[in-house]
């Protein structure tokens, strides 16, 4: 199954990066509603990966608000019911699209519209963080309309540029630029 980011959330990511009004998470969740609708899915809240952008953004306005137990509740709640692990302190965007949550991990920045296959990481390294490019020591940002494949990962201090795309199975470990593919060669 490929995945496509194509978005048209309005609305710039430069608000969302500090303490949210509930507002704002409704509106986000509008913006991924209408990405899920524009890939053609009738009962878009019945979706597990609908469902997981619902946890996630709920556990991120509690996670701003430092509520805590609140947030990692609801980040344990994402785990149990949809298989998504996507730490409250990631930064996502409006207009998420995962249509199979399984296994998505998720630890540092990812932009606006993006869409992201079943079994993706995006997080750090196991070693020591060197270097924090803007989400966090040793965690990846992803800009926006970005699109990453089914069991790809993007790892470490890296940038991947917007609208660029992951092909399956790859493993990223250093920045791709704006609008160019990585595929992985057989």
């Amino acid at each position: 199954m490929h995945v496509t980011a194509a978005c048209e959330a309005d609305g710039g990511q430069g608000a969302a990066w500090r303490r949210p009004r509930f507002s704002e998470v409704r509106g986000a969740l509008r913006a991924d509603h209408e990405h899920w609708r524009r890939h053609g899915h009738g009962s878009v809240r019945l979706r597990a990966g609908y469902q997981a952008s619902c946890l996630y953004r709920l556990s991120r306005y509690a996670f701003e608000r430092e509520w805590r137990a609140a947030a990692w509740f609801l980040w344990i709640a994402n785990i149990w019911w949809t298989g998504a692990d996507i730490t409250p302190s990631s930064q996502i965007g409006d207009g998420l699209y995962m249509p199979q949550p399984n296994g998505v991990v998720i630890a540092g920045a990812v932009g606006r519209c993006a869409a992201l296959g079943r079994q993706v990481v995006i997080g750090g390294l196991t070693r020591a963080p060197t270097a924090d490019i803007g989400a966090g020591p040793g965690l990846p940002v992803l800009g926006d309309s970005v699109t990453v494949e089914s069991r790809a990962s993007v790892l470490g201090p890296i940038r991947i540029g917007d609208g660029a795309r992951i092909g399956p199975g790859c493993v990223v470990r250093t920045s791709v630029d704006p609008g160019l593919g990585v595929d992985l060669i057989a």
